[in-house]
């Protein structure tokens, strides 16, 4: 294995001191334009990488941000990360992104890993087990070593610190709401995220509308797993008479509508279908569906700019949840008013 070359090599090759080659590779003024290309030309040829960390030291920043998110497969985290990149990018920072795949465990080991790499801010969305267990000690240790961290979509009032959200009750609330305009009277709730800060807040967005528009209306919810989603929803439809159906995730709208099919349903003839994220899948699907839009990117951005904000601040403040407005996408997996 070859060594890494460093700015001591760089030094000797060229015969000048550490000093003026690290001043030269900062296009430092004090360095003239000709002895710049020296040492650029010859930080290339050698393959010299500067080291993060070692800046890290003397500017007790490494301009990197450490992101952990649930689940990789989710459109929504997808686009999530799209507007963190970019909004980091603009920003001069870099990401360093895990995937703790609803585990606690990984959770806990992503946070060590990004600890031990001295990144400059921490943003989660927490595991469905640590929002069930509601095991908090790992994300306060963060917060004992200074360590900014902000929470976005999952979050956990337990914890002190910063947090970006979607307002997941009203969203819920209104995709019930439109069903119930459209004529729909057996609304039907499917959760796929149980246990979760998320999923809680849109179940109880769908109570409220049917008790708000009907008292006698009863809710009637299916807990379930994507894996098992077309035999359980296969038996909820055989003893449930339902005529709409509100899904937690892009995915469980589209695996939805074709259990409905292979159970002889038209969608939206018979059953009118909502689901959460605003994906490439709802668009194109057919019959496209409609979607309560989490305004995904937007969240991105948003939790990077508490980010950055809590590091260039890191004095005491109380804790501040930014919420983003979903929107209702009327497309034709529903019957029109």
């Amino acid at each position: 294995m070859s060594t890494k070359t460093t700015l001591k090599g760089i030094a000797e090759h060229l015969n000048l001191s550490i000093s003026t080659v690290s001043k030269a590779l900062a296009d430092s003024p004090e360095i003239s334009e000709a002895t710049k290309l020296v040492v650029k030309t010859a930080a290339r040829q050698l393959k010299y990488r500067p080291n993060a960390m070692a800046r890290g030291l003397k500017s007790s920043r490494t301009n990197t941000l450490g992101v952990v998110i649930p689940n990789i497969m989710h459109n929504f985290f997808a686009k999530v990360i799209v507007g963190m990149e970019e909004e980091a990018t603009n920003n001069g920072y870099s990401l360093v992104t895990c995937i703790s795949n609803e585990s606690l465990e990984k959770e806990k080991q992503s946070l060590n890993m990004l600890s031990d790499v001295s990144v400059d801010a921490i943003i989660i969305s927490l595991t469905s087990e640590t929002q069930e267990t509601n095991e908090i000690e790992h994300l306060n240790d963060i917060l004992h070593y200074n360590i900014p961290l902000v929470m976005f979509d999952r979050a956990n009032s337990d914890v002190a610190c910063d947090s970006v959200v979607i307002n997941d009750y009203k969203g819920a609330y209104d995709a019930a709401a439109y069903l119930l305009k459209t004529g729909c009277k057996n609304i039907a709730f499917l959760s796929t995220l149980n246990n979760t800060s998320v999923g809680n807040k849109r179940l109880s967005g769908y109570q409220a509308a049917l008790s708000d528009h009907d008292n006698s209306l009863v809710p009637k919810v299916l807990f379930t797993k994507l894996t098992s989603l077309e035999n359980d929803l296969g038996a909820f439809i055989e003893n449930n008479e339902i005529d709409g159906l509100i899904t937690t995730d892009e995915s469980s709208a589209i695996y939805s509508m074709n259990t409905l099919r292979i159970k002889g349903k038209q969608v939206p003839q018979d059953v009118s279908v909502i689901g959460f994220t605003d994906g490439n899948l709802a668009r194109n699907y057919f019959p496209s569906v409609t979607t309560v839009k989490q305004q995904a990117e937007i969240m991105g951005k948003k939790a990077i700019q508490i980010a950055l904000k809590n590091i260039n601040n890191k004095e005491q403040h109380e804790p501040v949840q930014e919420v983003i407005e979903t929107e209702l996408v009327i497309r034709n997996s529903t019957k029109a008013i």
